[in-house]
């Protein structure tokens, strides 16, 4: 010890003329000791993700199926939460896109997709009819059992669950109002318009479809003609600065584009939509929250990363929006995803 200032063997010492020299010292020794406990830290979640790959490689080889597909997507779930608290997600990320197992999950097409990001981004709406409209894919047998853990595992439910209440949100609105106007914001190819069409004869509702991807808007047109669908090629932008001004909707809702937006994207957009809502008309928006199922395998297998947000961030989201609104906020079934109502007073 030199004026007070602990040395370790192997370090130097350093001589202290005054107090200010023994913090600088202890704040230095502090910087240095939190690096050491990082690199460890991140060394011992390298290990165990090894560990859990090398495990789900065997298993994959030997006995692939949904199950092996379910217990990688926990792992990788605790091990997502530890490198997302300690700042060091993109190791993890670039041990496992270089560990054998990636090519595995990479033979399943919805995997591909999400990595490969065709249209720019993850999550598009090709790749949500692998979950809408399932088919086999067309792959070995360990990226069948991908497919199917990717398709069918509690983030897809989710999916599923949200076509769902879409069409009934939908359907109760048709009840409630004659010759219905509606707005689907990133409408993608609005598959909540098949269980519409099978729960009802109706096609008195007006419908605009808003998508940045003309070939989703496209394959909207092609897939319900019985519909009357006006679309509108542009991003949100359009919507926030003034481009549907003077329209009105009786319901309008955002199924996945919340994910991908800043809060304070988000809050402007809601703020240029909730004068679209006719009186008592409805604003419905979802966002999948930090906890959900999927998050590890997702970001660090298939390098798709969402914007997560608790229900209690989606009530605060709506409430700065719209200061004093009528909102309600709830969490799908499968419990991967929060959304919130608001409704026009």
């Amino acid at each position: 010890m030199i004026d007070g200032c602990v040395t370790r063997p192997g370090r130097s010492l350093r001589v202290l003329s005054c107090p200010n020299d023994l913090v600088i010292c202890m704040l230095e020794q502090n910087t240095a000791l939190e690096g050491e406990l990082k690199r460890t830290s991140a060394q011992s979640k390298l290990e165990a993700l090894k560990e859990l790959l090398a495990e789900s490689e065997i298993r994959f080889d030997q006995n692939p199926d949904i199950e092996a597909v379910d217990d990688l997507a926990a792992g990788l779930a605790d091990l997502h939460d530890q490198a997302v608290a300690d700042g060091d997600l993109d190791v993890l990320k670039e041990a496992v896109e270089a560990h054998p197992i990636h090519k595995v999950i990479m033979s399943d097409p919805y995997s591909r997709r999400a990595f490969d990001k065709p249209r720019g981004y993850a999550g598009d709406a090709v790749m949500l009819d692998f979950i809408y409209r399932p088919h086999e894919a067309d792959v070995d047998e360990a990226g069948k059992a991908v497919h199917k853990g990717t398709t069918q595992l509690p983030t897809a439910q989710s999916v599923l669950w949200r076509r769902e209440y879409l069409a009934n949100l939908i359907l109760s609105t048709m009840q409630d109002r004659d010759d219905m106007s509606m707005l689907s914001v990133a409408s993608g190819h609005m598959r909540e318009l098949d269980i519409v069409g099978d729960k009802t004869v109706r096609r008195d509702l007006n419908i605009t479809a808003l998508d940045q991807d003309e070939n989703s808007l496209a394959e909207c047109l092609s897939s319900y003609p019985d519909f009357k669908i006006s679309t509108v090629a542009k991003s949100l932008t359009h919507i926030v600065k003034g481009g549907l001004k003077g329209q009105s909707f009786d319901l309008i809702y955002s199924a996945g584009l919340f994910d991908y937006l800043s809060d304070r994207v988000g809050i402007a957009l809601i703020r240029a939509l909730y004068p679209l809502l006719k009186p008592g008309a409805v604003l419905s928006v979802g966002n999948f929250v930090p906890d959900n199922h999927g998050r590890g395998f997702m970001e660090l297998l298939m390098d798709w990363t969402l914007v997560k947000r608790s229900e209690a961030d989606m009530r605060s989201l709506a409430e700065r929006a719209v200061p004093g609104c009528e909102v309600r906020t709830f969490m799908d079934a499968p419990c991967n995803v929060a959304y919130f109502e608001i409704t026009k007073t």
